[in-house]
């Protein structure tokens, strides 16, 4: 038991691991867009600016003259672009138009490739940078500041609100008594200086730059920032996540698993009782999972070993007491015929004796028929049987020995049967044992008349056996199916038989997957009925059902 909580563990574990794996994936694909989008956040706001002074110039010259003055505060070369020469694609088109910046990264080549498109216009601001430095902060400190030069100082609060939508980063104008900088920081700003900051005093993913650029001489101090390093997704995160996450599987794992496992322990503590020998062992079968199936047919093992230990006693029982009658008309007669003389009385006592011999002979093939349904798996081997022909050579078979009564065919019922549904799934051999001992049967009781009935009932196939004799009352129809069970002693010795007839009937119809039940005809005489299914169910066993059957 304990083996089955490990391997549903060590299958969570693996689920586990699986799924870490693919998280960690997810986060490396995360982490690379969200590094997209910063480093495109982080531009945004300059590549405006630039945009917005390339606009301004009115010739060609000032236009070229304000190019070269960009390259040199970023580093890099700028140029003017159109469409053409750019190869965009529909999707960096679209991003463009909507006012984002576009980097095109060459991991190979240390590059990259920054794409702006100049507002309302089909231009596109381009240049390649291999890498950020301080000397692109400044340059964004020095465009923010040349933006706001093209305004009256009254504008410059509206101004500096629509400068700011463009930034990915805080903006601030700080009063410069305000400013927490060191000496010579305070000192290079008042020479009219661009000052970078650095905060490294707390962790890396927490450190932070911070540009400072004086506003004029209006006494304050243009701040951009903070601006912080990107901060990826941790892997120690995903690997807690995946930890606490083991930990709640383990834990539900568990509480699934104990219920599963108290249930097996209370099935092994029955198949202990059962090997100890207590016959009335029982599992609990009220689910219905795997483990409530196999309750099921160990409850209907159970059940059939007690109804085969019974069985056998009754058998003992009875089988004693049928021998002994025709072994004692034997011994008698053998007594007798030492002291008989005449030829013909003794030829009549031999005739006799041979007669209890047959007797013997049939009982014996009773008892050895049953003994072998109660094996417990007799090999009963399924086919399409065609019921009409099998009711037809029966009829042929009995009428010979029916004594004058009639043995018919309810013709009527086969003619309503769709063609398909006259076969049935059975084994040929031990369905015309059915019918044999039923109909042989109804002959020791019937006025005048027996009638043979096939039909279908869904999936069902139904055979009956019906005749116009007394019948059996209803308090009785029960037992009439145990072994050597007699509802009149002497009719039943009158006419025949040893009572084992209809439990060999009961015991095939179960080994169908069936049922027989015995009821009032029309006549008023016993309607004896069989229904088992007409299509074998292969896997199904009758063990689960035995309780029932009981």
């Amino acid at each position: 038991m304990n083996s089955i909580f490990l391997r549903i563990y060590g299958g969570m574990l693996a689920a586990i691991l699986l799924v870490g794996m693919l998280a960690y994936g997810t986060v490396q694909l995360v982490n690379s867009y969200r590094a997209d989008v910063y480093r495109e956040t982080m531009a945004r706001g300059t590549f405006y600016l630039m945009a917005r002074g390339l606009q301004r110039q009115k010739s060609a010259d000032e236009l070229e003259r304000w190019r070269q003055v960009l390259g040199r505060l970023m580093s890099a070369e700028i140029n003017l672009r159109v469409p053409a020469e750019l190869e965009l694609t529909e999707d960096e088109a679209e991003r463009l138009a909507s006012g984002r910046v576009l980097m095109r990264l060459d991991d190979d080549q240390g590059h990259a490739d920054i794409i702006f498109q100049l507002p309302g216009e089909l231009r596109y601001l381009t240049t390649r940078m291999k890498k950020v430095s301080e000397q692109q902060a400044r340059a964004t400190a020095l465009l923010i500041l040349d933006e706001l030069s093209q305004f009256p100082s009254s504008q410059w609060d509206i101004e500096f609100e629509r400068i700011q939508s463009h930034f990915g980063y805080p903006l601030n104008r700080v009063p410069f008594e305000k400013l927490n900088l060191d000496r010579e920081q305070l000192l290079r700003l008042e020479r009219r200086e661009v000052v970078l900051a650095i905060d490294d005093s707390a962790s890396r993913e927490q450190s932070s730059v911070q540009v400072y650029a004086p506003i004029g001489s209006t006494g304050r101090v243009l701040v951009l920032g903070p601006m912080r390093l990107f901060e990826q997704y941790p892997v120690q995160m995903l690997i807690m996540v995946g930890g606490l996450g083991l930990i709640a599987m383990g834990l539900a794992a568990y509480l699934l698993v104990r219920p599963l496992q108290a249930r097996l322990f209370s099935l092994g503590q029955a198949v202990e009782r059962l090997g100890r020998g207590d016959l009335n062992a029982r599992a609990d079968a009220s689910s219905q999972d795997a483990i409530g199936q196999l309750a099921a047919t160990f409850n209907g093992m159970t059940a059939h070993i007690r109804r085969l230990i019974e069985s056998q006693r009754e058998m003992t029982r009875a089988v004693s007491h049928e021998l002994r009658t025709p072994v004692a008309r034997l011994r008698f007669g053998l007594e007798m015929l030492v002291d008989i003389d005449e030829v013909s009385e003794r030829r009549s006592k031999a005739e006799a004796m041979d007669r209890d011999i047959d007797q013997l002979d049939e009982l014996i093939d009773e008892i050895l028929t049953f003994a072998r349904l109660e094996e417990g798996s007799p090999a009963i081997d399924f086919s399409r049987v065609s019921m009409p022909d099998l009711l037809e050579r029966l009829c042929e078979e009995l009428v010979p020995i029916s004594g004058g009564i009639r043995i018919e065919i309810d013709e009527a019922a086969l003619a309503a049967l769709p063609p398909e549904d006259i076969y049935a799934s059975g084994s040929e051999r031990y369905l015309h044992r059915v019918l044999q001992n039923l109909v042989t049967n109804a002959l020791r009781y019937a006025a005048s008349n027996v009638v043979l009935r096939y039909r279908s009932d869904g999936e069902l196939a139904v055979l009956e056996v019906e005749d116009d004799g007394p019948g059996i009352p209803e308090a009785d129809r029960a037992r009439i199916f145990k072994p050597f069970a007699r509802l009149d002693e002497s009719r039943q010795r009158k006419s025949g038989g040893y009572g084992l007839g209809l439990s060999i009937v009961q015991r095939i119809a179960e080994w169908h997957g069936g049922r027989v039940s015995v009821h009032q005809g029309e006549s008023g005489g016993a309607l004896f009925r069989m229904t088992w299914p007409r299509q074998h169910r292969v896997g199904s066993h009758v063990l689960g059902q035995a309780d029932n059957n009981l």
